[in-house]
């Protein structure tokens, strides 16, 4: 009876087996729920508006927010058609390979069922926000139980993670939120490193693709990270030949899974030229000062931090809590013969975080390593932001504040194995240990390891969060309905105002035409990305005193044929100009629509 009931699927419910597998599924389910929780609360009020309102971090415009619930469109939109003509988005017309200009994520794939079952990009990009900060928290839970860490102190560790500061300070820019897929791959890495074999090496692969396809940007920096990184966790497996033949089968395997991502990527770039300035990337490079602030004051600031919070242009320390623990956990972790691997990834994980973070600034007699970087290491050159480096110094930071944890938890609570007191008996912190231990009150021990884990994680924490509240398509039905039904699906329009300037602030509106252009699905001149094809900068310079006869011949020349126009952007002048035939009003919105005569 009971092999039948295995056979059928599980263990016996009635069985004590069954019900340690029912009380593991519990913990599991109250632990994933935990994470969720904190995300609601870091990114509060979201979601009592997490379909109509984006979160813009600390974003000065709501730009990147519109233009990445756009990119969800798209890749809920493809997926829907088996992924055809991908690239081809209906951007920057009539440049082809347009998507290939900026973040793909298609990994946002998941959360397809949303955008075609409610048609909302914004419920969308927000459930997957939401989401990435949950799997933050819980997929480092999962990598701190790896290594045998107290269930506190893995909690503990994953809620600081999920709230490090640069995260929610990027809580604007979608693809910079999800650090779940790196934290995967050290998971992975660290469990090939135990036992090296074939299916540890898969998910080695699987997990740095994860990474790749979610935000580009982690998976160049983390595969540069890893070089000198890895070989701690690898140890003396690095000695046999079958480790490298893994090693390299998980990297085809790898290259497989993200092949037509790069193949693209490698194509535009190729064909547009594309590369950063130097001094671009100088000036979005980190100073040593920068990792003095926080992005918010804390509970705790030193008054030399205090200082420098007017003077630094990024904001990238971690919080002192957490810095202190963290050299705890370094001091303890290099005395620990079980940790010593570990601890030294750990701070090798960091300190190069660190040093690439300076970008440019980081020279000696007019030579910097991270130039060299960027004219001989694929995909540098393309990177803006040199700045984010510092994600994984913070990341590495937090994973080290667990480890010092876990010494504090072993001090107070009992340990055999970290009893041993590494601290200094002047401090009088040993004293404090020993009182605590004595203690009678069980609950006053975990209350005080609590305690501190939660000042550590939470002492940066974010104020309420700005919420940009999107004019969703339903207030624009007018002109939108009339494109759908009365211009062909092939056609091309240009929607004005274009943007003036080159700020962020500048293509707001640029990124609600993209926005309400998911709705009529005609390809637009307009677009914004991380790159801008050559094409669009001259449509942009010929359409700076629209409607004149440039801007009109420009039109022509790339194939516009209609011309959505706010009525207080260009209404004297599109009423005296004779190439323009005025086809439809929308005297909700104030938006008319032009066919440009032939």
């Amino acid at each position: 009876m009971n092999v039948g009931r295995i056979k059928q699927g599980g263990a016996d419910p009635g069985s004590a087996a069954g019900a340690f597998v029912a009380k593991l599924r519990a913990w599991a389910l109250a632990e994933l729920l935990s994470f969720a929780i904190v995300a609601a609360a870091a990114t509060w009020p979201l979601v009592r508006h997490v379909d109509t309102h984006l979160p813009l971090g600390t974003e000065p415009a709501a730009t990147v927010p519109l233009f990445t619930a756009w990119t969800v469109w798209w890749n809920a939109d493809r997926a829907a058609q088996g992924y055809r003509d991908y690239w081809d988005a209906p951007i920057f017309a009539p440049t082809s390979g347009a998507f290939a200009f900026s973040e793909p994520m298609p990994s946002t794939a998941v959360v397809a069922p949303l955008v075609w079952l409610a048609g909302n990009p914004i419920l969308a990009h927000n459930c997957f926000l939401l989401a990435a900060l949950t799997l933050n928290g819980w997929t480092t839970f999962q990598l701190l139980r790896s290594l045998r860490m107290r269930w506190l102190v893995c909690l503990l560790g994953g809620g600081s993670v999920e709230m490090l500061p640069l995260v929610h300070s990027e809580l604007g820019v979608l693809q910079m939120v999800p650090l779940c897929g790196t934290v995967w791959t050290i998971h992975a890495l660290y469990l090939f490193g135990q036992r090296p074999g074939l299916r540890r090496a898969l998910m080695l692969a699987a997990a740095f693709a994860a990474t790749y396809l979610t935000c580009a940007y982690y998976g160049l920096f983390l595969s540069l990270l890893l070089l000198p990184a890895a070989p701690w966790l690898l140890a003396t497996h690095l000695r046999r030949v079958r480790t490298w033949y893994l090693l390299a089968g998980s990297a085809g395997v790898t290259l497989l899974l993200v092949a037509p991502v790069i193949a693209a990527q490698m194509r535009v770039i190729r064909t547009h030229d594309l590369r950063r300035d130097p001094d671009w990337v100088t000036r979005l490079a980190a100073a040593p000062r920068d990792y003095a602030v926080t992005p918010w004051p804390p509970l705790f600031e030193p008054d030399f931090a205090a200082a420098r919070r007017a003077q630094s242009y990024f904001r990238l320390n971690p919080g002192w809590w957490k810095i202190g623990l963290a050299a705890l956990g370094i001091g303890a972790g290099l005395w620990w013969r079980r940790h010593r691997r570990w601890t030294a990834f750990c701070l090798t994980l960091l300190g190069a975080a660190f040093v690439l973070s300076l970008g440019p600034r980081l020279a000696w007699g007019g030579w910097s390593p991270y130039v060299l970087l960027m004219e001989w290491y694929p995909g540098m050159a393309q990177a803006r932001n040199a700045y984010r480096f510092a994600v994984f110094f913070q990341l590495a930071v937090a994973l080290l504040a667990a480890v010092g944890l876990q010494f504090v938890c072993g001090q107070v609570c009992g340990s055999r194995r970290h009893s041993r007191s590494l601290i200094s008996p002047r401090s009088g912190l040993p004293s404090l240990f020993t009182w605590l231990r004595r203690s009678r009150s069980s609950r006053l021990r975990w209350a005080f390891v609590a305690g501190i884990g939660l000042l550590a994680a939470a002492e940066v924490h974010p104020p309420a969060q700005n919420l940009f509240a999107v004019p969703l398509g339903d207030a624009q039905r007018g002109w939108i309905a009339w494109l759908q039904t009365q211009t062909p699906a092939d056609s091309v329009i240009a929607c004005i105002p274009f943007p003036q300037g080159s700020g962020v602030k500048d293509y707001e509106q640029t990124a609600l035409w993209m926005l309400w252009g998911t709705r009529h699905q005609r390809r637009m001149v307009n677009g914004y990305s991380g790159f801008f094809p050559k094409s669009f900068l001259e449509t942009k310079a010929a359409l700076q005193k629209f409607p004149d006869a440039a801007s009109v011949q420009r039109l022509r020349d790339i194939g516009a044929t209609y011309c959505v126009v706010r009525r207080a952007a260009r209404a004297t002048e599109m009423a005296e100009a004779p190439e323009f035939e005025l086809v439809f009003e929308d005297e909700q919105t104030w938006v008319d629509v032009y066919r440009l005569r032939p």
